[in-house]
């Protein structure tokens, strides 16, 4: 049987093409180059040089930027690895004019560029809606956690070092014992003995640095990552935040933030978003990791119509049916009417976390029969309202009227981050510090804003629309 058979690699060959005629019409390449290209980059931030300064020349800021998103756009992304690209990838050598700038030139224009990289991902949203890909008109926020450079064993918490003080101590007590033992070999022991007093003191410096600093943990490899849940368990992350149109799915604006939470980050992505594309109103759909009434009624403020729904929490005595949402609020006679038609009147004011409310409390529940059912108070069942409960009122009232629209949610917000986290395997970031960890998750969602459009139309019709 007959085989396939190459070139011999050791047949002389007159090669007369040039780069542009070993690369396709329809390579990804030529949007890269017509859309950076386009930008002005001293606009957007970046560094750049006259090129009339004493010393070697440097190399162009704009083939280091298409360097640069053509690596998060092919899973490239390490300086050194991109380093390697440049010498044998022919459609990289297309791009970049057949630069081989070495690593670390290519890690010190991202270093030097950070806040740069985030505009550009807000400069390509302006450039998106223009072409009228992006309307802003249902917008949906969501955050996903993406591990930091630091592993488990380098985070510190308080609880954590409770136990290793515990722990160490129980260790100097066991060795205190064997070494007042005839049979066992002194010097050895000592030498364990006097390792772990050393790290029991390390332990109580480390917990003093901590109840200095009012922290309750602390990265020691990157300072600016935390440790929060991520799938299920807990590993030592970031909380990316996003802004997703719901149009096309494109990225409008990201914030990376080491909050373990999402309760406030509503209004700050909303109000970004909408000053980005310069709209006066829109419909915000977030989940219920979202919910904060002061950040719903600042985006209300605003002009903005809210779709979120709150978590459903059970009362002290764990019966769904006597959850407050069950109880009806008569703002006439500003009391509330519980699931068997008792009253609650109000009887004092108070104040949580610079929060007012109006407390409620029932004068029938020495007689009732749900009474055990309803709460675990000894003084009866109390309802507390904040003062501005009507605005989330009216939020339940909306979402539940348009819950069609909030069922999109997911597709809209998650499929980014599916795309971001598995497609192109960007799980974990590779530099450290929050400001370098921006850029880095900004250049993520610049690939994918990519990927999105590479996906939507073909490439002489991108390149004809950045040129």
């Amino acid at each position: 049987m007959a085989y396939i058979v190459g070139t011999d690699r050791n047949q002389t060959k007159m090669i007369t093409a040039s780069l542009d005629d070993l690369i396709d019409k329809d390579n990804s390449v030529r949007v890269i180059d017509a859309y950076v290209n386009s930008l002005d980059l001293m606009e957007l931030g970046f560094v750049e040089y006259s090129g009339n300064n004493r010393g070697q020349s440097p190399y162009r800021r704009s083939d280091l930027l298409k360097l640069h998103i053509y690596g998060y756009l092919n899973k490239v992304r390490s300086s050194r690895a991109l380093e390697v690209e440049c010498k044998r990838n022919i459609e990289l050598m297309w791009l970049i004019n057949a630069i081989t700038p070495d690593h670390g030139t290519i890690a010190g224009f991202v270093k030097n560029n950070r806040e740069a990289f985030h505009s550009t991902l807000r400069n390509l949203s302006l450039i998106l809606k223009g072409w009228g890909l992006i309307d802003g008109k249902l917008i949906a926020i969501d955050g996903t956690k993406i591990r930091a450079q630091n592993s488990k064993h380098n985070c510190i918490t308080q609880s954590g070092l409770k136990k290793k003080i515990a722990y160490a101590d129980e260790q100097i007590k066991a060795y205190l014992m064997a070494i007042e033992k005839e049979n066992q070999s002194e010097p050895e022991f000592k030498e364990k003995l006097k390792t772990y007093q050393e790290l029991k003191e390390q332990y109580i410096q480390q917990k003093q640095e901590l109840k200095d600093e009012g922290l309750e943990q602390k990265s020691i490899t990157d300072p600016d990552s935390r440790r929060m849940k991520n799938n299920g368990s807990l590993d030592i992350c970031y909380n990316v935040q996003s802004v997703v149109d719901a149009q096309n799915h494109f990225i409008i604006d990201i914030s990376t933030t080491n909050d373990i939470n999402d309760q406030n980050q509503l209004y700050v992505m909303a109000k970004d978003a909408t000053e980005l594309l310069n709209i006066e109103e829109c419909a915000v759909v977030a989940d219920t990791g979202y919910y904060n009434g002061t950040e719903i009624k600042k985006c209300i403020d605003d002009g903005m119509t809210v779709l979120i729904k709150k978590a459903k929490a059970n009362n002290s005595t764990k019966d769904n049916e006597f959850r407050k949402e069950k109880f009806t609020y008569d703002p006439e006679r500003d009391i509330y009417i519980c699931p068997t038609g008792q009253r609650l009147d109000f009887f004092e004011n108070t104040s949580k976390n610079g929060m007012k409310y109006k407390k409620y409390k029932c004068s029938s529940c020495a007689d009732c029969k749900y009474r055990n059912s309803c709460t675990s108070s000894k003084s009866g069942r109390t309802i507390q309202r904040w003062e501005h409960e009507s605005v989330l009122d009216a939020v339940y009232e909306e979402t539940r009227n348009n819950n069609n629209i909030y069922k999109q949610r997911r597709c809209i917000v998650e499929h980014p981050f599916g795309t971001v986290k598995r497609t192109l395997g960007y799980s974990f970031f590779l530099r450290r510090k929050i400001e370098n960890v921006n850029a880095e998750a900004a250049s993520m969602f610049i690939a994918y804003n990519f990927k999105r459009l590479l996906s939507m139309f073909s490439t002489q019709e991108l390149a004809e629309k950045f040129s």
